[in-house]
């Protein structure tokens, strides 16, 4: 998505571009709508930042606005050393945004079920994370390092963020239950397959087998 050297210009253009906006608004309604509609009521997680902000908000009371902020910005700016500037800027409008959202909005909860809630949460979570990345900057601070990280070591976004996103689990599961920390694990499963989907299209899922008496032909 990036090349290897950190980009030394902002380009305004693509920050403006009204498909890139239309991305990051829709991917954050998305988010919201996960957050506040399924996770957040359930105690559910996803991991990454958003799952750990849940986790602190959880613990200690405090907004949750307040930890996807102040928790993104270091991550925003290894985006702005490491990646480009066009990039962290749009990742600070999305951050922006879904902290705005969060703020501004309330949203009921829409089914107390766990495994919709888990399901529904992570498939809109994943929705979210996808459309703002393939506008052109990412929800989530973690998805910043693992970008980073794709570049340098070539391995892939779910594999660098699993120890991370299970320790965030495995933490859920201590203080609130296993049964939570499972259905956590089923919300972020869903969230990272709907996001590969979202970013990696058709061709990653679509697969064409060809049966016939001819086959050397």
């Amino acid at each position: 998505m990036h090349g290897h050297i950190a980009e030394q210009h902002v380009d305004w253009k693509k920050i403006a571009s009204p498909k890139e906006l239309l991305l990051t608004i829709a991917g954050v309604v998305f988010a919201s709508l996960a957050l506040k509609g399924f996770m957040i009521p359930n105690r559910f997680l996803d991991g990454g930042i958003t799952g750990l902000s849940i986790l602190l908000h959880e613990l200690t009371h405090v907004d949750i606005a307040a930890f996807l902020f102040f928790l993104n910005l270091p991550f925003v700016y290894i985006g702005y050393r490491k990646i480009g500037k066009t990039f962290a800027i749009q990742t600070l409008v999305a951050v922006l945004l879904l902290v705005l959202a969060l703020r501004l909005f309330d949203i009921e909860p829409v089914t107390n079920d766990k495994v919709l809630i888990a399901v529904f949460g992570g498939f809109f979570i994943g929705l979210g994370i996808g459309l703002v990345i393939k506008a052109g900057g990412v929800i989530d601070g973690m998805e910043v390092l693992a970008d980073y990280t794709n570049q340098k070591y070539g391995f892939s976004t779910s594999e660098w963020v699993m120890l991370f996103n299970s320790a965030i689990i495995l933490t859920a599961a201590m203080n609130f239950g296993l049964e939570t920390g499972m259905y956590s694990l089923l919300t972020y499963f869903t969230a990272i397959r709907t996001s590969d989907y979202v970013v990696d299209g058709f061709e990653e899922y679509t697969a064409l087998t060809i049966i016939s008496s001819r086959e050397e032909a």
